[in-house]
């Protein structure tokens, strides 16, 4: 295990971090914030320095892990899609990952921080849509939320609009059939052209800067949207996907999105630190693409997916008929239609993948994966009992990694 007792940019100087700081003030550079770069290796560990953010509180003892370090995890080999053989260590090293976690039936047996300390915080970015699909997964299971319902028997503010006519798990599935994807328009221009609908509702959420006075008000940019293809045909990949489940979260819990996260959640698995998550101006929660929380906290949420919950909570949190559906009601052939689904299956030498419920990749054997801008990723077996939970400045193929890991001997001699 390699602990850090430093953080590469807690050194830094002010001069520097008011230069970083001046740099996102101007608002033609509020979408760099997605783009790895030396400043944003300083801001995706102190993202409360560059946007509003609500607190996710913790409570109650620490849940702290047993830790038995299996030296044979690093030197897990596996063929990465440019650079040919390297082993897990060789990875870390060679790559910006600041920090990486291994848990197996609730005890670390892999750990390494790089430029991040145990106790600093980082950015999940689009691992946070896992937190919505739970969310709503547990609506689900107190009975507040029917699957089958479409979007606007929870949001009225939609109603006379093409949201009447997309489901629940149409949108949690991303399938919904709608124009303004994130990455499948075209032209592949949808976070460049003020025309594009994603690019309007970045802009009336305030991710992207108003130069060209677009329609500000984010339910009337989503009642623009239309439909261009059958629900449930295509796994179009869409951040406005997470954020209307976010909004019917708030809806149906009657609470704000970081205290519910924290009521149902951060509070019961014995985070070490308090978590938070983005706000927009107009304090809407944005945890699509912004929480963020300690790595090990990172993994304790992860451990809620597994076998070994009970080493994080009294109480089972997610329910058995919430990890049936992730497992189960995917999608071969939509998958490959999408872009992330191209782009998941040219990274692997595995063709049963789909996704399902906000994660990106479910497998054959159950296993799932939730990717986040810049290289962020958590992946969770059920069957092998393994959480794997990193953190990075810029992605390089660390799910071939993940994957590799899982399917290794070194962790599944454990499991037999």
């Amino acid at each position: 295990m390699n602990k850090n007792n430093t953080n590469l940019y807690a050194d830094i100087s002010i001069e520097e971090i008011r230069n970083i700081q001046a740099y996102f003030k101007k608002v033609e550079n509020q979408p760099d914030i997605q783009q790895a770069s030396s400043m944003t290796a300083y801001l995706w560990q102190n993202m409360s320095r560059n946007q509003r953010c609500a607190m996710v509180l913790r409570d109650g003892q620490i849940s702290e892990l047993s830790i038995n370090i299996k030296q044979g995890i690093g030197e897990i080999m596996y063929t990465h899609k440019s650079q040919g053989i390297q082993t897990v260590n060789e990875h870390f090293d060679c790559y910006p990952m600041d920090a990486m976690v291994i848990v197996q039936e609730g005890v670390i047996v892999h750990e390494a921080y790089k430029t991040m300390r145990p106790f600093d915080k980082h950015n999940w970015f689009s691992c946070g849509k896992t937190i919505v699909s739970i969310l709503i997964g547990l609506l689900v299971d107190e009975g507040k939320i029917n699957l089958e319902d479409v979007v606007t028997d929870y949001l009225a503010e939609l109603s006379q609009s093409v949201w009447e006519s997309v489901r629940v798990q149409d949108i949690l599935d991303m399938t919904t059939g709608l124009d303004s994807t994130e990455h499948d328009d075209i032209l592949d221009d949808s976070r460049t052209n003020p025309d594009r609908g994603w690019f309007q509702w970045a802009v009336s959420m305030g991710i992207f800067p108003n130069d060209n006075n677009q329609q500000s008000v984010v339910s009337e940019v989503l009642r623009k949207m239309k439909r261009t293809k059958p629900a449930g045909e295509v796994f179009e990949y869409n951040s406005i996907n997470t954020w209307v489940l976010e909004m019917m979260v708030e809806q149906v819990s009657g609470k704000p999105l970081a205290e519910f996260l924290s009521e149902k959640i951060w509070r019961n698995i014995g985070a070490q630190a308090d978590a938070y998550v983005s706000v927009n101006p107009d304090g809407y929660p944005m945890s699509f693409g912004f929480m963020s929380s300690t790595l090990r906290d990172f993994a304790r949420y992860g451990l809620m997916f597994s076998p070994s919950w009970n080493k994080v909570s009294s109480q089972k949190i997610v329910p058995d008929d919430y990890i049936r559906r992730l497992q189960v009601s995917g999608n071969l052939e939509r998958y490959a239609k999408g872009f992330i689904g191209k782009e998941m299956l040219g990274m692997l030498d595995e063709s049963a993948i789909t996704n399902s419920n906000q994660w990106d990749a479910v497998f054959s054997d159950g296993d799932f994966y939730k990717q986040g801008v810049g290289g962020q990723g958590l992946y969770v077996s059920p069957s092998r009992d393994l959480v794997i939970a990193w953190f990075c400045t810029g992605g390089n193929d660390e799910l071939t990694m993940a994957r590799a890991i899982a399917l290794s001997s070194e962790i599944n001699q454990r499991t037999r």
